[in-house]
């Protein structure tokens, strides 16, 4: 080799070349995977908003404009999301801040893969590793923008912080290092911060880890792994802590996301069925492979991904199956479906009953996604006009214009999505901005303080949707009292406070 690059100096840096080309090939794709697929925030469909996407800018425009959540936004996303939203908002307004931003987050997840799968396997199967996730993700992606596919790249660098010394280093769980337990502690707080579920890779892992010292008997190590662990946790808590603290929100964010997120989390609208467990396949093939084939997997690392999927698996029956809450099993499916391709090579189907079973898991996976995959498809493929959406804007538009700039700060909504607020760049007036009759089932006291404001202090316009009798009465009947509806279009009600008031 050294006569070589004697002769051809050029030869010592091809390995660099060629995974800076690697990384540009795979930032290439992850970009155009959201601009096709991104319906919501990429600019190949400008008219084209999504409800909870437009809610997600909404609140990061109205940090940057001083508003507090919680206080001003009443959700149960966690604030490490909204201040990444805002961050968007920061270098562009509405659903582009949106796009530049999941642009690096998409890439690093991209090649946060693609390095786990070169641990264990060649290039040529790492991207077939690629395809599957980018594949599945047409369906879970839903639209873009949101928390689970920020959440994706922190999830997978804590397992190729764990992974790679085990693989590469032939280290054990009793060498990793406490600046990695840390570094998992503190995912494990912006996760904690921002939406249980997503920690469930990060939990898993540090379950698994446990597990092993427990199993070998090893007491003061499994202490030091949970001190570092909760070491980190505080380290991410301590800025959210100082942040809402300092503006008198502590206990408004602390109720949102852990005492409402608790009865989101156990209120179901949906009861368990065959389709989400389709959706957690992926969950279930990695499951059943790890412990089919542990006897042929390092015992930490068959331990992290049973932990992994069991945690994903059950973290995921909380709430209800919007498909983009699926995007927190890639991690457990990618390290599944790596294992198998190491396993079995060369691959011969059918090659003994472990191998049958494990495939027939993951063909539950295809069954679902590839046909949702196609629907998404071929949504981008023939429904480029988009002329309901183009109608909406226009309409929503129509109704934004009558309302002159000196109110727009005197705007709220009933049964009206999102879409309609950041069409015409306005930022209601009322805490309680989404999912309304939801919370108000969740959180009675939601309801009071709605009437309160329309008897105190009431907005001098509402945009209100259909069926708003029927979602809300009680609303409805002060509505009607004080209100006179102006004009409407398929956009939406636009009433106008009487003066006479």
């Amino acid at each position: 080799m050294k006569i070589r690059a004697f002769i051809d100096p050029g030869i010592e840096t091809l390995p660099q070349r060629q995974k800076i080309a690697e990384y540009i090939g795979l930032f290439i794709i992850s970009t155009l995977h959201l601009l096709l697929f991104s319906l919501w925030t990429s600019p190949f469909y400008p008219k084209w908003y999504g409800c909870d996407a437009s809610f997600f800018t909404l609140v990061g425009r109205g940090i940057l404009e001083g508003k507090i959540p919680y206080r001003d936004f009443f959700d149960l996303k966690g604030p490490y999301f909204f201040l990444t939203e805002a961050l968007g908002q920061l270098f562009a307004h509405d659903r582009t801040g949106a796009f530049i931003i999941q642009v690096p987050f998409a890439f690093a997840s991209l090649v946060l893969m693609y390095e786990i799968a070169l641990l264990f396997v060649s290039k040529k199967k790492a991207l077939f590793v690629l395809i599957v996730y980018l594949w599945g993700n047409i369906t879970t992606l839903w639209g873009g923008n949101t928390l689970e596919e920020f959440a994706l790249p922190l999830s997978l660098a804590c397992m190729y912080i764990v992974l790679r010394p085990l693989v590469k280093e032939h280290r054990s769980f009793d060498e990793l290092s406490f600046t990695t337990l840390t570094v998992l502690g503190i995912v494990l707080g912006i996760d904690i911060f921002s939406k249980i579920s997503v920690a469930a890779p990060v939990l898993g892992i540090l379950a698994g880890i446990m597990y092993y010292d427990i199993s070998r008997r090893r007491f003061k190590r499994l202490a030091l792994v949970v001190i570092y662990a909760l070491l980190g946790v505080a380290i991410a808590s301590l800025p959210v802590i100082v942040f809402f603290g300092a503006r008198g929100a502590l206990s408004d964010m602390l109720f949102c996301l852990f005492g409402l997120g608790f009865s989101r989390g156990t209120n179901y609208y949906e009861s368990f069925n065959l389709t989400w467990e389709m959706k957690l396949s992926g969950c279930i093939f990695a499951f059943v492979f790890a412990v089919l084939q542990r006897d042929r997997i390092r015992n930490e690392v068959s331990v992290i991904l049973m932990a992994m999927s069991a945690a994903t698996y059950l973290l995921l029956h909380l709430g209800t199956p919007f498909h983009y809450y699926f995007t927190t099993v890639y991690p457990a499916l990618s390290l599944a479906l790596i294992l198998f391709l190491k396993i079995y090579d060369p691959l011969i189907i059918f090659e003994n009953w472990k191998q049958a079973v494990s495939i027939a898991c993951f063909f539950l996976f295809l069954v679902y996604y590839v046909p949702t995959g196609i629907d998404n498809f071929k949504t981008v493929i023939y429904d480029r006009n988009f002329e309901s959406s183009d109608d909406f804007v226009k309409n929503a538009t129509d109704i934004g214009a009558l309302i002159p700039e000196c109110d727009r700060q005197s705007v709220f909504s009933f049964m009206i999505d999102m879409q309609m607020f950041e069409v015409n760049d306005i930022t209601p007036c009322c805490r309680y901005v989404v999912n309304l009759p939801f919370f108000i089932e969740l959180y009675p006291r939601a309801l009071t303080d709605i009437l309160d404001m329309l008897d105190k202090e009431p907005p001098k316009w509402l945009i209100i949707g259909d069926a708003f009798s029927e979602n809300l009465p009680e609303i409805y009947d002060s509505v009607i009292e004080k209100y006179d509806c102006i004009y409407e279009n398929q956009a939406g009600h636009l009433f106008l406070y009487r003066q006479d008031q």
